[in-house]
């Protein structure tokens, strides 16, 4: 089917009103931009009208294999689907067993319970070991029939099932994770603060003692609002004028640190952004679901 009438045929049925429709159109796209050449699958995302963040979002879902098993107990809307594919495997069960992931839940209430619970420190439930034996080798097509089939019976017990062990490796991939998220943080706020450096008064460059945009973005916090502070004469000019470039400063931070309780006040300061200023609201929302 050319991408225009895939398109068309995807914003005719919709992003889905039930669990199990989101994950079908976030599949279907996911599958699409395997099948479709880079040029195509953009002219696919374009004819659906969707905003490409809606597309990003319907990617993950669709490629989240984790949330199969779970479908009758996900929220009936992409929004509120996704929060939960930012969470790690014992989040995940948390979040099934104290009843947050539900076919009921709000974006909102599903986003909340994540940020409380990272506020507070997941209490997070240990990871069992359970090994199973069989007197004849199982076919690829069987074991994947009796995963699914223990990972359905679980679901009572609000525990998920995963083959193999990823434990040992969690704490090392979070850490990569975050390195990541860090490298990008970076990145990005080094361009946006290419213009803002290029436009400040040289005296004030030396005052704060910034040489480039790159050492005003991996510097301290202090020196970045500093900077921005004088150069908008006011505290709420700063907010209003680079509010979003301060919320990607303490995003960077976080990602970079490796002490739990300053990531906890990184968060906490996000969290007062979101409370003071209603226009970073979006962007603190982005920031903060993308912290582990």
């Amino acid at each position: 089917m050319p991408p225009a009438a895939s398109a068309a045929e995807l914003a005719a049925r919709g992003q889905g009103k039930t669990a199990a429709e989101v994950i079908d159109t976030g599949q279907t796209l996911a599958l699409m931009e395997q099948r479709l050449n880079p040029e195509d699958f953009q002219t696919l995302c374009k004819g659906t009208g969707w905003h490409p963040k809606v597309i990003t979002k319907l990617l993950v879902i669709g490629r989240d294999k984790r949330l199969l098993p779970l479908v009758p107990q996900l929220p009936g809307s992409y929004s509120a689907i996704y929060p939960l594919t930012t969470l790690t495997d014992a989040e995940l069960n948390l979040a099934v067993s104290e009843g947050t992931c539900r076919p009921d839940a709000s974006s909102r209430e599903v986003i909340d319970w994540i940020k409380v619970k990272r506020l507070e420190g997941m209490d997070l439930p240990e990871s069992s070991t359970y090994t199973g034996t069989s007197l004849d080798p199982l076919t690829k097509e069987r074991k994947a029939a009796l995963l699914a089939a223990l990972q359905q019976a679980a679901l009572t017990f609000g525990v998920t099932i995963t083959e193999g062990s990823n434990a040992p490796g969690t704490r090392k991939a979070t850490k990569a994770s975050r390195e990541t998220i860090a490298q990008n943080l970076l990145r990005q706020l080094t361009g946006e603060l290419t213009s803002v450096v290029e436009k400040a008064p040289e005296t004030l460059l030396k005052e704060f003692e910034v040489t480039s945009a790159g050492d005003l973005a991996a510097g301290e916090i202090r020196t970045l609002t500093g900077v921005l502070v004088r150069l908008c004469e006011g505290t709420e000019g700063m907010w209003q004028t680079y509010g979003n470039l301060y919320c990607l400063k303490v995003s960077l931070e976080y990602n970079r640190t490796e002490s739990r309780a300053q990531r906890f006040n990184y968060r906490k300061r996000l969290l007062e952004v979101k409370g003071k200023h209603d226009h970073l609201a979006n962007l603190v929302d982005d920031l903060l679901n993308q912290m582990n």
